[in-house]
């Protein structure tokens, strides 16, 4: 039923295929990675994926998403097979990286905080185009047919066609239309939000901010910044700065740099709406007349680059009334929902959404009954996206606060490692069987999440910059994050559930050292308890000024 290449307009007008086990509507990154996973684990299903644009992509093309995380990083080089592609054609990351306080002739004199060493999980700066181009190359080989340069005139999950093919998609491309139907449907197009528009499934969520973004035709090397020997050598080895994700902040604010192995560096301005308001920003004269006011420095880097795309976007983070059915359709990717970029979270939600898409193909196409199965998966994401919006939702402005910054982090780092990668790593979270009896356990996480989370929002209402001390917070010196990483890499040594409730235990302490440091009167003296747990994060956070 598949055919192993990209279908061209001629071969689409014959009409010789019509009927798909799965139809993908998107060929971006969710739906070129879904098609692989599903092909992966049911080699007889004819997919067919159709994109709107064309094929071979550009590199460094116009996409949010460029970062990755270790679950994004995990699916990608683990579940999809990328691990090689990504060592050759794409950076390694040196991890996040943050730099705060007022602009200084002498940039060491900047708060910064982040790794001097790379843990040992790999995460990756990746070049859309290249990472995309990719798999479609691979889907040809898997016989995974891909119809490019394809409009989508009309979608429906509800056809009535008296078969099992009851999911209809009409397409337009340069010779005429084609309809294809399909048992399964996954909307997987961004934000054009197929599905959701189509089903009425559009919800607003309590997150405002606003972005813009463009990619210039130069590397940023953020190591020249400095000269002082004394901020070179905190990172080793010297000279890598420019590989992490750095982020430059203030209140209700922060500006990424990413760098691309193509030599184009990716820039954007994200805000909350206080800040967007104040700042004057429509086009890109703006936007480069508000970086030489704030962040002088980044402005000076861009100097005279082309700009390569240019993308304004306010009240950019949404939800969906619902993703799964057991009805036959699913949505992924940024057809369905959207917290933030902060922590590049993208290539995990992809995922989640991917993963427990195959796990309900695969149960139906085995003659399962999918119902309960589908409500959990879909009341495990929108747990899972909640609480990742909770990071965001009023902590915006406290961006350029050191001592909240310092302990959100750290926060933020212990539950998504010690909880959440936890369960992804070890296969968990998209299986049915093994997810359900943890659910005791993640709502008392959720809730302890939730509680640290409200703490944030109360001391970002104060919007803070503190005044720089040229402090260096250094997460690869706190114990309790090298326990977490190292554990993601190994075998496990204990069930499941007994390695959830270990880690639930560390997190619940340093759950009660970040409200401890958050109070009015914190203390600097560290108990021998605190430094097996964090070493001297303390003194770091607090010192004197904090």
């Amino acid at each position: 039923m598949n055919s192993p290449e990209i279908l061209d307009a001629a071969e689409l007008a014959s009409g010789h295929i019509t009927l798909w086990d799965v139809i993908i509507a998107g060929g971006g990154l969710a739906g070129l990675g879904l098609a692989k996973q599903l092909k992966q684990a049911n080699p007889e299903l004819s997919i067919v994926v159709v994109e709107k644009q064309g094929f071979p992509r550009p590199r460094a093309i116009a996409k949010v998403g460029e970062s990755t995380v270790e679950i994004g990083s995990h699916y990608l080089s683990h579940h999809l097979g990328l691990l090689q592609h990504l060592k050759d054609k794409h950076l390694k990351k040196f991890g996040i990286r943050i730099f705060f306080g007022e602009p200084a002739d002498d940039f060491s004199r900047q708060d910064e905080l982040g790794a001097s060493q790379t843990f040992g999980i790999p995460t990756y700066q990746i070049d859309r185009g290249d990472i995309e181009n990719h798999l479609a190359a691979e889907l040809q080989a898997l016989g995974v047919t891909l119809i490019d340069k394809a409009d989508i005139l009309q979608l429906d999950v509800r056809a009535e066609t008296g078969t099992a093919y009851d999911k209809q998609l009409v397409i337009r491309t340069a010779t005429g239309e084609q309809t294809l139907r399909g048992h399964w449907l996954v909307d997987t197009a961004g934000r054009a939000s197929l599905l959701k528009n189509h089903l009425k499934l559009a919800a607003k969520n309590e997150h405002k901010s606003n972005a813009v973004w463009f990619r210039i035709d130069r590397t940023i090397t953020l190591d020249d910044w400095c000269e002082n020997p004394e901020w070179q050598a905190r990172c080793m080895p010297e000279g890598r700065r420019w590989l992490s994700t750095n982020h430059l902040v203030g209140p209700g604010y922060w500006v990424w740099i990413i760098p691309l192995a193509s030599g184009v560096s990716s820039i954007g301005i994200v805000m909350d709406d206080i800040a967007f308001d104040a700042s004057g920003i429509a086009d890109q004269t703006s936007a480069m007349a508000w970086l030489a006011q704030h962040q002088p420095r980044c402005a000076a880097a861009i100097g005279d680059a082309r700009f390569l795309d240019f993308v304004l976007l306010q009240d950019y983070s949404y939800d969906c009334k619902q993703l799964f059915s057991d009805q036959r359709w699913a949505i992924a990717g940024e057809a369905g929902v959207f917290a933030d970029p902060f922590y590049s979270p993208g290539s995990d939600f992809i995922a989640f959404a991917n993963g427990f898409i195959c796990s309900l193909i695969t149960a139906e196409r085995r003659g399962q009954d999918i119902r309960v199965q589908a409500l959990v998966y879909e009341k495990l994401l929108r747990s899972i996206y909640h609480n990742t919006l909770s990071l965001y939702t009023g902590q915006y402005g406290g961006f350029g606060d050191r001592v909240m910054m310092g302990l959100k982090l750290l926060w933020d780092y212990s539950y998504y490692w010690g909880v959440l990668s936890l369960l992804y790593f070890r296969d968990a979270l998209c299986d049915f069987e093994r997810i359900r009896p943890l659910a005791g356990e993640l709502q008392k996480a959720q809730q302890l999440n939730q509680s640290i989370q409200a703490l944030f929002r109360t001391r970002a209402e104060r919007r803070l910059q503190l005044p720089n001390r040229g402090v260096f917070m250094d997460q690869y010196q706190i114990p309790c994050l090298q326990f977490f990483n190292k554990v993601l890499m190994e075998a496990p040594v204990l069930p499941l559930p007994e390695e959830l409730a270990r880690n639930m235990a560390l997190v619940e302490q340093v759950a009660a050292t970040v409200r401890d440091m958050l109070g009015d009167a914190p203390e600097l003296r560290i108990s021998d308890a605190e430094r097996e747990l964090l070493g001297a994060y303390r003194l770091k956070i607090l010192g004197d000024g904090g």
